[in-house]
């Protein structure tokens, strides 16, 4: 291997490797190398094709900028040896930037970041948290002086500018000594934006420290605006904001390599395949009778009892199949859930173990949240590339892929807006300031409220005791209550319980909280992980060994998937129209096509839990097991004894609206027979009793037909139609 000294010599660096990176970049020339207008210099890729130049990486990595104007100058002579040049030519080669890709040995994590490293490659991973508009940055700066007669035949003076955050230099003309001036329409211009980039938590040493980040300053920019990416750049310092002139300065990073990461599942289920022994651990996992129970409660085993509830959100995570449509469109795999709970019963608990458990997760609380915060917001803020519009994702979009678990989520009825779009589309648009942006969020949501009379009414609608409006609620596949009933064999078990967990957690002697251990297996929480990952992407099917193995990206379309047989198909086929069945034109209706699927979803989802190849009879049975669970506790209108969907998804049950058509029907035949016009209050209870409707009952029922403008009150007490 060739040896180089310790400063940069350019001249010493030609002698060395020009013949071998002009062969290179000839080769990727012809291969149509150049793309938006830069040209990538891959490291790994070139020291394949000459391992004795391992220096080269070395040089790279301690001498960015200078190397990367010398290879600049190496490409210019390259294109022009194997394509010729004229002044047009020229113009265009001073257009295209080299790109340093995939450096060897200067990986690092965004807190590791430091002084030590200005001026040095470095590269490492983080989520975008802001980012600008792309804006124009001028790279070559061409001088003229304005004083001396024009000479075609000399050549302009020309800088090329690395650091902007040093002043550019005035050129002082040679003939007549004058300080030349800036020739803005001949000089170069590049994209640029600058973003945030921050230290995801799966990266962070101690996750419960704040997350580090660190600007990015991006040249060649198409315009990112989410996820997590891996930046290859060199470290620069640039002067504070603050008015006294210190020897302070901030660490930045000037970077024209960025490329969004693959996503984690793929990361993590490339691992898993690496791993003949963990292959076998998850096989064997899946074969086992009750795996998805056992799953269930491992997953959230600091709650006691709920198991259904528990069961719903493991499958959550393990998603449904992926499916599209001719036209490329994908189908919503994921399952949106929504808790209602009592006080004490432990939703937060649940939330925060959901946003744990894998990197996509994020969780996130109204109190402190805003629609912008939870979706992505637009703001105008003084950046150091210009005052201007900056994008910051929110939870929704953090979560894409993963799960958005969104606490006390009725607490703030302005943040509903955000949420019902991120959750119909599984997209946030963007169109503010300039800005047109479309950022993903496929994500599931697991919500949790309280019930706003403090304890939830099984004879009332959910509409009628959380604030969510009916648009919202319906887009939740599946609401639960978990409610706080006294029990006494059930209290004490769960005191046992909590109890139990507070002497582990402290003696450090684990029995409730230790792994779980099935039939000799082991399942820790890093074995839980892989076998969600493992069911979630398919990656048991034989046939997608190969898609998860390559390195170029997965067309989701190829990927196999579970499929419903003909037995699952007429399971819920029948459970569907039995319900139907149950209503009619005096009876409510019992369940939707959005119910059917939801069943469809969870039975896929339930098979990919168990490793099937296809979603067989017991999975849609488990499915309808859970639907029917949910509509037990919020569509069973009990005034009828018939299930009714209106009642779970924000709407009146039908019982309720017969009533508030009486109602209405007596205050129209009071005001009839009335000489002032009017139905006083105490009349329409006398009538509607005949009706077996309570005074109670009226007085609610009156106040929801003024809501609805149905009715109006003239004066107290008495009312009329409107």
């Amino acid at each position: 291997m060739e040896t180089f000294t310790e400063e940069y010599d350019e001249q010493e660096f030609l002698d060395k490797y020009e013949d071998k990176i002009k062969l290179y970049m000839k080769h990727k020339l012809s291969e149509g190398a150049i793309k938006n207008n830069t040209f990538e210099f891959d490291i790994k890729e070139f020291l394949r094709y000459f391992p004795d130049a391992g220096d080269i990486n070395y040089i790279v990595i301690n001498y960015p900028l200078k190397v990367e104007n010398t290879l600049s100058y190496l490409f210019k002579e390259a294109y022009k040896e194997i394509y010729g040049h004229d002044i047009d030519t020229e113009k265009e080669l001073e257009k295209v930037q080299i790109s340093i890709k995939n450096p060897i040995g200067c990986e690092k994590k965004i807190e590791d970041i430091s002084a030590f490293d200005i001026n040095k490659l470095v590269t490492f991973e983080g989520e975008i948290i802001s980012a600008t508009k792309v804006r124009a940055l001028l790279k070559k700066a061409y001088f003229v002086c304005k004083k001396c007669p024009p000479d075609p035949d000399k050549k302009p003076v020309v800088y090329t500018i690395s650091n902007y955050f040093e002043e550019i230099p005035r050129p002082i003309c040679k003939r007549c000594k004058e300080e030349m001036v800036l020739d803005k329409d001949s000089s170069i211009y590049v994209n640029i934006q600058e973003l945030e980039i921050q230290q995801p938590i799966d990266l962070m040493k101690n996750p419960e420290d704040p997350p580090k980040s660190i600007k990015v300053f991006l040249e060649n920019s198409r315009g990112i605006y989410s996820g997590r990416v891996k930046v290859v750049g060199t470290v620069l310092r640039k002067n504070t904001r603050s008015k006294a002139r210190l020897p302070i300065f901030e660490i930045c990073v000037r970077s024209n390599s960025i490329s969004p990461i693959e996503s984690y599942q793929r990361i993590e289920v490339r691992d898993i395949l690496k791993d003949p022994e963990l292959i076998e651990t998850l096989n064997e996992l899946g074969k086992k009778k009750n795996i998805v129970d056992l799953l269930s409660n491992y997953l959230l085993s600091q709650i006691k009892g709920y198991e259904i509830v528990k069961k719903a959100i493991f499958l959550q995570q393990i998603k449904g199949c992926m499916k599209f449509l001719p036209d490329g469109t994908p189908l919503r795999r994921d399952s949106h859930i929504l808790l209602i709970t009592d006080p004490g019963i432990g939703k937060s608990t649940m939330l925060r173990r959901i946003a744990r458990l894998l990197p996509q997760n994020s969780y996130a609380s109204v109190t402190t949240a805003t629609g912008g915060g939870l979706t992505a917001t637009v703001i105008r803020e003084s950046t150091d590339i210009g005052d201007g519009w900056v994008v910051k994702p929110g939870v929704f979009v953090k979560s894409n892929e993963g799960t958005a678990c969104i606490d006390e989520l009725t607490v703030d009825k302005e943040v509903m807006k955000y949420i019902l779009e991120a959750m119909e589309s599984q997209t946030i648009h963007i169109n503010k300031g300039g800005l047109n942006v479309k950022l993903p969020a496929r994500c599931a949501v697991l919500a949790a409220c309280n019930p706003k009379r403090g304890r939830f009414d099984p004879h009332l609608g959910v509409v009628e005791q959380i604030d969510i409006p009916p648009p919202l609620l319906s887009r939740f596949d599946l609401i639960f209550p978990l409610r706080d009933i006294p029990d006494r064999r059930r209290d004490e078990e769960i005191a046992e319980h909590i109890l139990d967990v507070h002497v582990e957690t402290a003696t450090k002697k684990y029995s409730i909280l230790k792994p779980l251990e099935i039939d000799g297996i082991v399942v820790d929480e890093n074995i839980l992980k892989s076998y969600i990952i493992y069911a979630r992407t398919c990656a048991y099917f034989e046939e997608n060994l190969a898609l998860f193995l390559e390195e170029e990206e997965i067309d989701e379309r190829e990927i196999k998937n579970p499929y419903l047989t003909q037995s699952a198909k007429k399971i819920i086929k029948d459970f569907y129209l039995e319900m139907r069945k149950l209503g009619g034109e005096d009876s409510p209706i019992p369940v939707t096509a959005r119910q059917l699927e939801a069943i469809i979803r969870i039975s896929e989802m339930h098979a990919k839990a168990r490793l099937s190849r296809k979603v067989e009879e017991k999975d849609a049975k488990a499915a309808i097991e859970i639907i029917k669970e949910c509509l037990n506790q919020v569509a069973y209108d009990p005034e009828t004894g018939k299930y009714d969907i209106d009642k779970a998804i924000g709407q009146l049950p039908k019982s309720k609206y017969d009533k508030m058509k009486k109602i209405r029907e007596i205050i129209e035949e009071i005001c009839a027979l009335s000489k002032d016009g009017l139905a006083s209050e105490e009349e329409i209870i006398e009538r509607a009793a005949e009706f077996g409707i309570s005074e109670r009952e009226v007085e609610e029922l009156l106040k929801r037909l003024e809501n609805d403008v149905e009715i109006y009150s003239p004066r107290f007490g008495y009312y009329k139609v409107a």
